[in-house]
Parts: structure tokens; sequence; C-alpha cells
């Protein structure tokens, strides 16, 4: 990099200028190396040679956070969000979710809130979508009930969950044969109006996991949740449903979901 900022600099010697790769390829390569008040430092130059700040450059010095990310260094990639903050351009979804998910991954939990509260502030991404990426991410490294205890801690601060969280949430919690407590889950959700997208095999998996356990009355108020919705039982829980929800009395209910069998 030192060679190749000397050459940017003899450049100008001879009126010649970088182009915006040139500039792109310099900013990458601070930031790669760690030097980030010198990727920063391009941004101005690059106007003055009539190379304005564009998507590339910006994202350039958004994945150079992301590299500090995945290698442990959350204040290098804190000090990303500060540079750019100063800019007005801060991440998107996509990329906050690239980060949180980099800084959890190298066990840098107590770094994580300091990063979301960053993000958030730069108003560019949601508290609910920072929180359902750290949720993802807990599961992901089989760190199940922190990650249930910020699920739930967002539910109670009247955040949304995105459908994915809610997903691998509940079958994560009924993976661990706590079906009635994954319903109950599933109703402080649906509460909340997070459920128009969750994926429809949880329906499925928690309606057969009630009826194993014998949890009729559950298991009933779900499968009538289902049938107003038309949310169709899944073939490898048909069996097991219809036989318990019979034995109940549940004759008429169990007709209206066979019939939505897929």
């Amino acid at each position: 990099m030192d060679m190749a900022k000397q050459l940017m600099g003899e450049m100008g010697l001879i009126d010649l200028y970088p182009d915006m790769i040139t500039y792109v390829s310099m900013i990458k390569g601070f930031c790669d190396v760690g030097r980030l008040e010198e990727a920063y430092a391009l941004f101005p130059v690059m106007s003055v040679h009539g190379c304005y700040p564009n998507v590339v450059a910006y994202s350039a010095l958004l994945d150079g956070g992301l590299v500090f990310c995945e290698q442990g260094r959350a204040k290098d990639a804190l000090s990303v969000l500060e540079l750019m903050e100063v800019r007005g351009c801060a991440p998107n979804r996509v990329t906050a979710s690239a980060w949180i998910n980099g800084v959890c991954m190298n066990g840098q939990l107590q770094d994580v809130y300091k990063f979301i509260e960053r993000i958030v502030g730069g108003g560019s991404v949601s508290m609910g979508d920072c929180y359902s990426s750290l949720v993802v991410c807990l599961i992901k490294i089989k760190k199940v009930e922190e990650a249930e205890k910020t699920f739930r801690m967002a539910l109670s601060s009247g955040m949304k969950p995105d459908s994915l969280a809610c997903s691998m949430m509940i079958r994560e919690i009924c993976s661990e044969k706590r079906v009635l407590d994954g319903f109950c889950l599933y109703e402080e959700v649906e509460k909340t109006g997070c459920l128009s997208s969750i994926d429809i095999d949880i329906y499925s998996i928690l309606l057969a996991g009630l009826c194993q356990k014998s949890h009729s009355a559950e298991a009933a108020r779900l499968a009538r949740s289902m049938v107003e919705k038309r949310i169709p039982l899944r073939t490898p829980y048909v069996e097991k449903i219809v036989e318990h929800l019979k034995n109940f009395g549940g004759k008429e209910l169990v007709a209206e979901l066979v019939s939505m069998v897929r």
C-alpha cells in the first residue's frame, strides 16, 4: 500500500490522475490493512479529480468494515461506521446483518449492542431488523438461550422480528421438546402481526408437537387458526395430527385440515 500510495502521488507530477477504478482499489486496499483514515481521506480527493464517490466506493468502505468484523476487530469496524456517518452514508439492512453476523461469529457479543446502537442511530436500519439478525446469528452459533432472551426482549419492547427470526426461534424451541413454550411464543408473535410470511412448516411442526404431548386445547386452537388462514398441513405430519384430533372429537376440523393437505 505504501508503494501504491507513492505511485498515485507521482502520477500528478506528470499530469496524470487516478480514475474511479484506481480510487476504489486504493480504498479497498487501505481497509484491508486497517488504514481507515487513509481510505477515508481519498473521498474528498476523488472529487477534485472528477471522480465523485459512488455506491461502489462506499461499498468498498463498508466491505472493509465487514472484514474487520470477521477478523474480530470490532473497534476498527465501529470506526468505519463513524467515518461513514460524517459523509451521510450508513449501512443498509443487508450490510448491517452481515456486520452483526461477523461480530457474533467471533464471539464478540459484548460489542454487538454497540453496533446495533450505532447502526440504528444512522437511521437506515430499524431496531427490529438488527435484533432479528442478532437472533438468527445466535441460533446459528448454538447460543439458543441467549437468542430466546433477545427475541423475547425485542417483542416486549414493541419490535417486530422478521419472519426468518420468528421461524428459526419457534423451530429451535420445538426441537428442544418445549412445544408448549413454542406455541405460547407463537401466540405472542401473532399478536404483533409478524406471522404474515412465517415458514408454513412451523405450523405443522407446532401442531404435531402439541398432539404428541396431548395438549389438546392448544392443538385445536392452532388447527382452527390454520383453517382460517388456509395454511395446509405438511404431508409428513398428517397421520399423527389427524389421529389425535379425531380422538378428541375434532372430526369437522380434521376434515377441513385434510382438504388443504399438499
